[in-house]
């Protein structure tokens, strides 16, 4: 099998498998948090990002380890990102009653961070494995950049997502960019 298509295989089983923990998760922990009155949403939502980046992390890292082509990063992790971004869409096109460009604005914002995620931790695998600290940092980034979309998603402003989007696309350029230099 291609690359291309196992690693975009590995992007919705790493969804999906995210979706069984994230699933857990709120089962366990959403009763507790409810009987004791707290709001138990956005303490879920970090936990969410948390499973969903673990996941692709150990994944794409497991991929890297797999083949011997790394200096193709960007275009495998567009593909995992592509994978990994389909089941939540396709969930949230399932959910959704009314079809607006918000909706549409929200989708391809999915695409996006999980491709933009994707793309930080295929960078740190091609250039720093042997390094754990640099691992470190790349997941925290991963974490922060996947939070400020969500929460920019819940703000309900539009226009604050329209703005974040070019934001993603010039940090995936740049990865790029950067990869091409070294």
């Amino acid at each position: 099998m291609p690359d291309n298509i196992k690693i975009f295989s590995w992007g919705i089983l790493g969804a999906l498998g995210a979706l069984v923990l994230e699933s857990i998760v709120a089962i366990l922990f959403q009763a507790p948090l409810a009987l004791t009155s707290q709001s138990g949403i956005p303490w879920l939502m970090g936990a969410g990002v948390f499973i969903e980046e673990a996941l692709s992390l150990i994944l794409i890292g497991k991929f890297f380890q797999k083949t011997s082509i790394k200096n193709n990063f960007l275009v495998n992790t567009l593909f995992f990102g592509i994978g990994f971004s389909l089941p939540e869409i396709a969930f949230n096109i399932l959910s959704s009653s009314s079809f607006s460009e918000n909706i549409i604005l929200s989708y391809l914002g999915l695409f996006l961070i999980h491709t933009a995620t994707a793309s930080i931790f295929g960078y740190y695998f091609s250039k720093y494995s042997y390094l754990r600290i640099h691992l470190i940092f790349f997941f925290i980034l991963a974490i922060f950049s996947h939070l400020t979309f969500n929460l920019l998603v819940l703000s309900n402003s539009p226009q604050l997502l329209i703005l974040s989007m070019p934001l993603f696309i010039i940090f995936l350029c740049f990865l790029a960019q950067k990869m091409r230099t070294e």
